[in-house]
């Protein structure tokens, strides 16, 4: 059920991630009078007995669950690849990634097709068969969607899937691709978008050059019916994401745009999937970092599991030499967003390996084996816009950007820091942590309020683990009454804390 956004992330939530400060108390001060008790805002009007017989009295202050030592730092992924060439050849568009009954199910596109693959454990890919497109003189490839021939001239772009939980089940697939309009349709649609504010008009769109986004529907994500009138009029050349969000009751839509000879992020919803309002601009480059810098794809995604932990992966493409980096952003809701401080999460290799220079993050984070969480990347060996001969766009590899289980950004001391979180709703009884810290370091958790669960009660914690049980003198009950909220206190030394779950 829908809640208040206040509530939204302390009522039902087993994992909580610190990917940003939502769950960590800003703290305030509370003033006090000579005696130790609380002063209003306005004593004069009904002073302290202590206050009332001062001549002039004074307030001391006493910090409340203020934050200190702590500091935001976003975790680099571990890259493995190349992997199946098959997937990266020719292409830069991990288009959509789901992990779905046990398999991994990616469409991508090459060309003016997208493509389907899928594997059990997201490193050996199966490429099925469809027949249904002819591609270099035979059908026999998994090429399951093309653009029409009326809309198709330019290559498959803006294309994205994406599974709808609200619609009926022979509508449970959506798609999303950017194609021409018909030239029968062209006037009437260029009427259209003319009259529109030109805050809303692409200097990209002109005759000749006129796209609009349009739409599919699918029962399992292969057989697609096409919608004959499209989504809204923009141009989108490159990664476009989309999902329904529960919360909002919406679907909401991330593509690029083009402002002021950059490259932007920007954001659009709607309650009908046939109808979308103009695309608003969300991200931007900031002016306080290099002005070659584009941000050039979106990589929005969700944390497994958590569709309330919104995520990107936004490429930030470096003009002046044309590589690119990729970086972590973090959003409550997804409309407002934070970049995670620290390094970019996925870099260029080495200039002798595969991915040296550009990379482009997929879209769909998913859990793999051995405790771990991936995303799919592509990237290359050559700059982005260097001349692409064969051998140039054969370069092109993917590979998986991983991290540990729930290890995307960490709360770290470098020395001794302290935090409380904002109320938060058990959902079991035992509270396990996913930290490191060193044996001469170490990190205490207590239970405000209640007896027995401080800090001072808790077993010290050190070592590397992505759920160990909290312990307050060898119990791991919390102590708490059933259904009550509780506020949790964190104090770590020389630690990682990435985020805590009930059990």
């Amino acid at each position: 059920m829908a809640t208040p956004m206040a509530m939204r992330f302390l009522s039902d939530q087993q994992t909580y991630l610190f990917t940003d400060f939502r769950h960590i108390d800003p703290g305030d001060l509370k003033w006090l009078g000579s005696d130790g008790e609380p002063l209003r805002l306005k004593p004069g009007l009904e002073p302290s007995p202590s206050a009332a017989a001062e001549p002039q009295p004074t307030a001391f202050a006493r910090p409340v669950r203020q934050p200190h030592g702590i500091r935001l730092e976003a975790q680099q992924a571990q890259k493995i690849g190349p992997l199946d060439p098959g997937i990266g050849s020719y292409t830069l568009g991990i288009n959509a990634l789901l992990h779905e009954g046990g398999r991994y199910r990616l469409w991508y596109w090459h060309g003016k097709h997208g493509h389907y693959a899928e594997s059990d454990d997201g490193f050996s890919w199966h490429f099925p068969t469809f027949g249904r497109y002819e591609i270099d003189g035979s059908t026999q490839n998994n090429a399951f969607f093309g653009v029409p021939p009326e809309r198709g001239r330019r290559n498959l772009d803006g294309f994205t899937v994406f599974v709808d939980a609200s619609a009926p089940a022979s509508e449970r697939y959506k798609m999303v691709f950017m194609a021409h309009v018909p030239e029968d349709e062209f006037e009437r649609r260029w009427a259209e978008y003319r009259a529109l504010h030109h805050r809303y008009q692409d200097v990209r769109l002109r005759p000749g050059k006129f796209t609009c986004v349009y739409g599919g529907v699918s029962p399992d994500g292969l057989d697609w019916t096409l919608l004959p009138e499209p989504l809204f009029t923009h141009f989108t050349d490159t990664i476009t994401t989309a999902y329904y969000d529960e919360w909002l009751q919406r679907y909401v839509l991330y593509t690029r745009m083009y402002l002021q000879g950059r490259r932007w992020v920007g954001r659009t919803e709607t309650a009908d999937f046939h109808h979308w309002p103009p695309v608003e601009p969300l991200l931007w480059p900031r002016i306080d970092e290099s002005p070659s810098n584009d941000i050039y794809t979106n990589g929005r995604t969700a944390y497994p599991g958590e569709p309330s932990i919104h995520l990107m992966f936004p490429m930030f493409y470096e003009r002046w030499n044309q590589i690119s980096r990729i970086r972590l952003y973090s959003s409550p809701d997804g409309i407002v967003w934070n970049e995670a401080p620290g390094e970019p999460v996925i870099s260029p290799g080495t200039p002798s390996q595969w991915d040296s220079d550009f990379l482009v993050a997929g879209t769909g984070l998913v859990p793999l084996a051995d405790e771990r969480v991936g995303l799919l990347y592509s990237g290359t060996s050559y700059p982005h816009k260097y001349p692409r001969w064969p051998h140039v766009r054969e370069a092109v590899s993917t590979g998986w950007a991983c991290w540990p289980r729930g290890r995307l950004c960490a709360v770290v001391a470098d020395e001794q820091g302290e935090f409380f979180t904002f109320p938060v709703q058990p959902q079991g009884r035992e509270l396990r942590v996913n930290f490191q810290a060193t044996r001469g370091g170490g990190l205490w958790v207590g239970v405000e309020g209640r007896s027995g669960r401080a800090l001072t009660d808790c077993d010290p914690l050190f070592g590397d683990s992505l759920g160990q049980t909290v312990r307050w003198h060898g119990e791991s009950d919390i102590g708490t009454e059933e259904e009550a909220p509780v506020v949790l206190h964190f104090k770590l030394r020389a630690a990682k804390l990435f985020g805590f779950e009930w059990s």
